[in-house]
Formats: C-alpha cells, structure tokens, sequence
C-alpha cells in the first residue's frame, strides 16, 4: 500500500470513529428517554478499500410499534368505560351496599306493611311519606349521576378531539419538514423520527389507526377502518355531533361500532363515544323504567284517583306522561297532597292520594293494594335490556347487579390489556432502546480504531518526513 492510500485509508476510518462515537455518546445520553431510539452506525469498505459509515439508522421495528399502539388503545378504550361509570356506580351501590335503590325501596315496602296492620297510626303514617321520600330522593341522586356521567363524557369527547387535532397538525408539520429535504439523513432527521414516533405513541391513547409512508418518507394516518386522517400535507380534523353521535374526520364518518362505517375502534374517544351514544343512556333507560314502574303502579294502585290526577309517585309533581322523556328518575317526586309542607296531609297515604277527607281510621284496603302491586309482578320495557316482567324489587337488582358488572368488566379488561401492552413495550424497549453496557463496549472499539488509525497517520507523516529530508 502507498503512502497515498494508507493516509486516506487512516484519514477515512478517522471520520468514521467520529461519527460512531457521535452516535454512541448521544445514545447514552439518552438511555433514559423512553421516546429515543437507539441509532446504529453501519459501516462499509468503499471501492479503494477505506472504510466509510454508509448509514445511520434508529432501532425500530414496525410490528412491534404496532402491536404496542394497538394494546394501549384497546385498554384506554376498557379505561374511559371504567372511569366514566365509576362515580355512578359508587352511588348506585351493590348488593353489599346498605343504602342503594333497593334498599330503600325495601324500607318503603316494610314501612307500608306496619301501616298495614295499624292504618290510624300517626306516626307511621308520617315514617312511610318519609321512606317514599327518600326512595324517590335516592332515585333522583342516581339519575342526576347518570346526567353528570353523560355530561362529562360528552366533555371528555370533546378533549379528546382536540388534542387528536393538535397532534395531526404536529405531525402535519413534520411531514412539511421530511418533505423540504432539507434535513438529509442528519441526527436532526433521526430526531424529527423520534418526536414522530413519541407522537403516534401518544396518538395511539385517543384512536387506533394504521400508519405507512409515502415515497417522500411523509407518513400518512388512517383510521382502523380506512378512513384517511392524515394524507400527504392533509390533515382531515375530527369533530362529533352530539345530537347525532357522529363523529368525523373531515367529510368522512368514522364513528365507532357504526356498521360500513371506516371508522375507529378503540383507544379513549372511542370508549367515551360509547359511554355517550350507548351505555349510559341504556342505563338511564333502565333506571326510567324503574321511577316510570313505581309512579305507574301507584296511581293503578290508587282507588281514589280521578282521571288525570298523580299517584303517590310523581313525574316532577304531575302525572306520568306516555312515553315518558327521559330523566325521570331525577324528577321523580313524591305528591305534596301526603306532604304537609306542600298543604297535603300524611292520613292519605291510608285513604289515597284523591281523598278529600279521612276515611275509616282502621281501613287498610288502599294500604293493601299499594303492598300488593309493589309484590306482583309489574310489565317494563324489554328495550331497556332487562327484561319484560319481574316484581320492582327483582327488577332493581338485577339493574344494580348488571350496571356494576357494565365497570367491573371494563376494569378487569383494562387491567388485562394494560399487563398486554406493558409486555410488549418491555419488548419494544428491549429492541429500541440502549444497553448502555454495550454502548461503552463500542467506546472502547472507537477508541482502539481511533488508536490505531492515528498510528497509522504519525507512521505516515514520519515517513513523508523522512523522504523530504532525503532529498
């Protein structure tokens, strides 16, 4: 070999050390950055034999990334459900619970039964008001949940959909960046793919999509289902029409669980759409149709009522109208005409809610029917998923027992879901991320090729100086 080449050859693995030791050290000064990736120097032996870096890459694998997105949107989906019903739930109670609908319900039933065998009594008279009081009072505690949980979900849509809208404008505005060119294949442009990759991670929380690039290295985002999100420099925004439960990606539906719709189908907005569209309002659906089941029964129960006038339940002081809006489990009230406060009186709660004046005081015939119509069987709504006939009591528990389990499923899911996507990232982590014993074992091989390449250019310059002083 000449003096010529050797100096090149010792010149080019010089350059190379530098940049593998650039790549090194910036790999460990970030082996605590859980959104870097780890960048491999690869290096070649060019046409003259020196040695060159041809590339330096960042340690990624795309089915991993994938894998890891898609579990932690499955399980912030089951997480948004869970979280959305928890409130509601707590209050609802379970049938471990000594104050829930069912229980009240229950002390209204045994207060009627006491009145029952002595209907002159005063005092029991005025204790069985009070415990209708305060099942319609529960009633209303439980409905007002529910408005509170629909209302916050709706509110959580709405956050949701803007941080999705400012990540696609981000990631737009990377996709600007990759497209100018300008960038080459610096550590910049390594750096532009992690702040890429930390933002679809982020991204996967909100909605799952599916991710490819194009031939200018831009990526482009779809919805699971197909729909386009994000398209050369085109961002399509979402927004939701609360009135219709349509959510939209530019002029494309994308709303979940819509079938021929090429939306999404997880992550947390896709929870919360349901939570809104689907789950609460079957639940307040059902807790309707117990406040619709005890004003109804009551007013046929109620011998006494003329055409037109309320039971001893009420529809916010009227009648019960058909069908019912919804909410009537928050505005169910107990009649004023048993409520001395409201100019009623506590004996009608023997003689009926129509009385004019007390009947017998040892009559308990309307006691009785109301006890009977509380213990029969009473016909709802087989729309609201519970069933078409059952006594109240069993009705409630088993909207108590189904509502918990509607949280507990989606708790335990995303408990599953979430060890899920802690085994895969612990994987992705693995691959992508730095060993920072091996990094200091590629020091000392940098710092053994730097060695020798500088032996090689002071052998070199001796030689060269040898010959000049020959001269």
């Amino acid at each position: 070999m000449g003096l010529t080449s050797a100096f090149n050859a010792a010149r080019s693995g010089m350059g190379v050390t530098s940049r593998w030791a650039e790549s090194v050290s910036s790999n460990i000064a970030n082996a605590n950055n859980p959104n870097f990736a780890r960048r491999d120097t690869h290096i070649a032996t060019n046409a003259q034999g020196a040695a060159t870096v041809s590339e330096i890459t960042r340690a990624v694998d795309s089915s991993l990334d994938a894998m890891y997105r898609d579990e932690v949107g499955r399980t912030a989906r089951q997480d948004a459900i869970a979280s959305g019903l928890s409130a509601y739930t707590s209050l609802l109670g379970d049938s471990q619970s000594s104050n829930t609908i069912l229980t009240r319900l229950t002390d209204f039933q045994n207060a009627l039964g006491l009145l029952s065998v002595s209907p002159s009594d005063g005092a029991l008279q005025r204790s069985t008001v009070a415990e209708a009081q305060e099942l319609a009072r529960t009633l209303n505690s439980a409905g007002s949940e529910l408005a509170d949980a629909m209302d916050s979900a709706e509110d959580g849509i709405g956050a949701d959909i803007a941080e999705i809208n400012a990540a696609l404008s981000r990631l737009d505005g990377y996709n600007e960046q990759l497209s100018s060119g300008g960038l080459g294949a610096s550590e910049a442009q390594l750096a532009l793919q992690d702040k890429i990759g930390a933002e679809l991670d982020a991204l996967a929380e909100y909605m799952d999509f599916t991710l490819r690039t194009d031939a200018q290295g831009r990526i482009e985002l779809f919805a699971a289902g197909g729909a386009p999100l994000l398209t050369g420099n085109a961002a399509q925004m979402l927004s939701f029409d609360a009135a219709t439960g349509t959510l939209s990606a530019g002029a494309f539906e994308i709303t979940p669980g819509v079938p021929g719709v090429r939306g999404i189908s997880e992550g947390a907005l896709a929870g919360k759409i349901e939570l809104f569209s689907e789950t609460l309002p079957e639940m307040q659906a059902q807790l309707d149709e117990v406040a619709r089941a005890l004003i109804a029964g009551m007013e046929d129960a109620d011998a006494s009522l003329a055409p037109g006038e309320a039971g001893l339940f009420t529809d916010a002081g009227g009648v019960l109208s058909e069908p019912a809006a919804p909410g009537l489990a928050l505005r169910i009230a107990v009649n004023g005409a048993v409520l001395p406060e409201q100019g009623g009186a506590y004996w009608r709660i023997r003689d009926g809610m129509g009385a004019d004046v007390p009947g017998a005081a040892g009559d308990n015939t309307q006691i009785e029917a109301f006890i009977a119509v509380l213990d029969g069987d009473m016909a709802f709504d087989p729309d609201a998923g519970l069933g078409e006939t059952a006594t109240l009591s069993s009705y409630v528990a088993t909207l108590i027992a189904s509502q918990n389990s509607a949280r507990a499923e989606a708790e335990s899911s995303a408990e599953s879901l979430a060890a899920g996507a802690i085994a895969v990232q612990s994987t992705r982590m693995s691959f992508m991320g730095v060993n920072v014993d091996d990094e200091l074992q590629q020091l000392t091989a940098i710092e053994q090729s730097y060695g020798a390449n500088a032996q090689v250019l002071t052998v070199v310059s001796e030689m060269i100086d040898t010959l000049l002083n020959a001269v």
